[in-house]
């Protein structure tokens, strides 16, 4: 891994700086040189040499300001002298004009965060590798908002500085919280009058689909959610993303989600319902769709399977394109998912248990690939209803069971 160090220009000239390093231990032996322009008040970071080579031997200065030419270069010549220490013992090296000299002082990387005095030099600031921050969520920012989270940290910098990297951290993390990025909707169930931000999010997944942009996210933040209205999900390419601890109950007789766009995802929720109703608990219309990491199971049914309600986790109508369900659980349901005819897409390592039929297939064309069944078992794991084809990819009985872990398979085809 290459050096990394920090310069500030706080002098009014444009700066060419040229850092020369060190090969090895030996301040004697060079190993190249990196050369970069700081003009007026600007922060740069600056990486330079590799894993072996990752200190500095010397600096140049060069400028023409206010009618005179400076040029000066220093070199170390004995680890330990005062230049060394100041190069290759601070992360931050700070320029300044000192009547007609351009001066070296060296600082840390939380310095440069308390010294901030610009939007622009408090980013600097917070992406020095040098000061360790996590900045995942900060990456995933647009460029406005970076500049907006470093505005924030700035402005809420205690009078005295932040006290330690974790403190700036912090901070950064409610600045980032506090951004309503229309890519990234947050909703918590029970919040009133939120903007969709992290910190102040929407009060029922409606909101959160109604502001998001396309191709974007909805974060649905742990809590449960009543669903008494269906929520229609009509954006292209949206995400319903469920963190751990989210719980969308039905308390109506309604289908709780339909989805009407193309390319939505459905990711991690856990749905349930107070009673049994006659319903699946999503309804898939548009092409594209993955359902992925969901858990959907209804309420407690006494036996017979015979004479539970239908309720299922998962309907598609008839000629959905390509969808995908994977990595899903559902269980104590009438069944798993009904597959209505021209069905296209792949139902791929779900648990399925406590159903009278897993997968119901209705002359549609899905594969199946990895599916497991838990306890209580299934009546039947895959069924494949009359009308369905023949051939591929049902036409291999022995083989569709092997690839689903020796699943049950009900073939009423010739019935």
């Amino acid at each position: 891994m290459a050096g990394t160090k920090t310069f500030v220009n706080t002098s009014p000239a444009t700066l060419q700086v040229t850092l020369f390093i060190r090969e090895g231990n030996d301040p004697l032996s060079q190993d190249g040189t990196v050369s970069f322009v700081l003009d007026p008040g600007e922060t740069e970071v600056v990486a330079f040499g590799n894993a072996q080579n990752s200190f500095l031997n010397g600096i140049s200065l060069f400028t023409i300001f206010a009618g005179d030419l400076y040029s000066k270069i220093q070199f170390v010549t004995v680890v330990g002298s005062e230049l060394d220490n100041l190069l290759n013992t601070n992360d931050v090296i700070t320029i300044t004009k000192e009547l007609t000299d351009y001066v070296l002082s060296g600082g840390s990387s939380l310095d440069a965060v308390n010294n901030a005095l610009t939007v622009a030099e408090m980013r600097a600031a917070l992406e020095n590798p040098q000061l360790g921050l996590d900045l995942t969520a900060y990456n995933s920012l647009t460029e406005a908002q970076k500049d907006q989270a470093a505005g924030t940290v700035l402005t809420n910098r205690p009078v005295s500085g932040y006290p330690t990297v974790a403190s700036v951290q912090e901070a950064l993390n409610h600045a980032i919280d506090q951004i309503v990025d229309p890519n990234n909707i947050f909703v918590l169930a029970g919040s009133v009058d939120g903007n969709g931000s992290r910190a102040n999010p929407f009060g029922s997944i409606v909101e959160g689909i109604a502001a998001v942009n396309p191709g974007g996210t909805v974060h649905i933040l742990s809590g449960t959610y009543p669903i008494t209205t269906q929520i229609a999900v009509n954006k292209e390419g949206i995400t319903l993303k469920g963190e751990p601890g989210t719980l969308l109950v039905l308390q109506a007789d309604l289908i709780p989600l339909l989805i009407l766009s193309n390319n939505t995802t459905i990711d991690g929720l856990t749905i349930t319902s107070d009673i049994p109703y006659q319903k699946e608990f999503i309804q898939v219309a548009g092409t594209n769709t993955r359902l992925m990491n969901n858990t959907i199971f209804g309420p407690p049914q006494a036996l017979p399977m015979s004479d539970w309600v239908v309720n299922r986790a998962v309907v598609p109508q008839v000629n959905v394109a390509n969808l995908i369900v994977e990595n899903n659980t559902f269980y104590s349901l009438r069944t798993g998912i009904y597959i209505n005819p021209n069905v296209t897409g792949a139902m791929n390592n779900n648990v399925v248990y406590n159903t009278k039929g897993g997968f119901l297939v209705d002359r549609a064309f899905t594969t199946f690939n990895g599916n497991s069944w838990g306890i209580p078992a299934n009546e039947f794991d895959i069924v494949l209803l009359a009308g369905t084809t023949t051939g591929p990819p049902y036409d291999d009985l022995a083989a569709l069971s092997a690839e689903n872990n020796h699943a049950t398979i009900s073939d009423q085809r010739s019935q």
